[in-house]
């Protein structure tokens, strides 16, 4: 019998990237707009970032030691959702549509991200019957959409920061929302690295909750009496 092919790299390498790419754009934006490294919370919003860095890198070493079945799966159905987000945020910014429609839109394909990311571990676990492997896509989901969420964020603002200071918004949070900022600039680049962190955190989370749910849904499908029952 010819024997199954080994689980692939590229998920884990993929994931090495991203976060490389990740960690290079937070540099460069606090190198180019140092002003928001003397922000009360920069501290804590420092650690933040470096802890989810850290984490992310540890997952992305861990996998390249150990390939397993799952993560492709993950990786690919997290890029999916990592799209849904994209929109949802270029809709609630340079693309300045109106309010109404920016709402429906935002929402619409944030519950959609939302969903595609849960779903991933259910599929596989679904699929291949295994619930380690359910859990791996759930992970995977959740982190290859936090960091390509984040990637986009960042590249986003700091290519559009003059459509986004023309934002209502903006302005009024500037304003009014007690930001130590000097400038519109500054403040955007320092909200969008807080946006950023908050999704590798939330992603990560979507994505282990879709992961445990298929570990129950593959445990499920493949207890023994299971498929004479349905």
């Amino acid at each position: 019998m010819i024997p199954d092919a080994s689980p692939p790299r590229w998920p884990a390498w993929s994931l090495l990237a991203g976060v490389g790419a990740a960690a290079a754009l937070a540099v460069f934006s606090l190198v180019r707009y140092p002003a928001n490294l003397h922000d009360p919370v920069a501290p804590a919003s420092l650690i933040a970032l470096g802890a989810m860095i850290a984490l992310y890198l540890g997952f992305a070493g861990w996998a390249l030691r150990r390939p397993r079945t799952g993560r492709a799966l993950g990786t690919l159905v997290g890029l999916a959702a990592a799209a849904a987000w994209s929109v949802e945020i270029w809709a609630g910014g340079p693309a300045k549509l109106d309010r109404p429609v920016e709402q429906a839109v935002g929402g619409t394909f944030a519950l959609l991200a939302v969903a595609v990311t849960v779903a991933a571990g259910v599929l596989a676990g679904v699929r291949i019957h295994d619930p380690g492997a359910a859990l791996r896509a759930g992970l995977f989901t959740g982190l290859s959409s936090g960091v390509a969420v984040f990637c986009f964020a960042v590249v986003m603002t700091l290519t559009n920061l003059d459509v986004l200071g023309t934002r209502d918004d903006y302005r009024r949070q500037f304003a009014t929302g007690g930001s130590h900022a000097a400038d519109m600039a500054t403040f955007l680049v320092g909200d969008i690295l807080a946006a950023g962190v908050a999704h590798l955190v939330i992603n990560l989370v979507l994505g282990l909750i879709g992961g445990g749910l298929g570990a129950l849904a593959a445990s499920w499908v493949s207890r023994p009496g299971t498929a004479a029952t349905r």
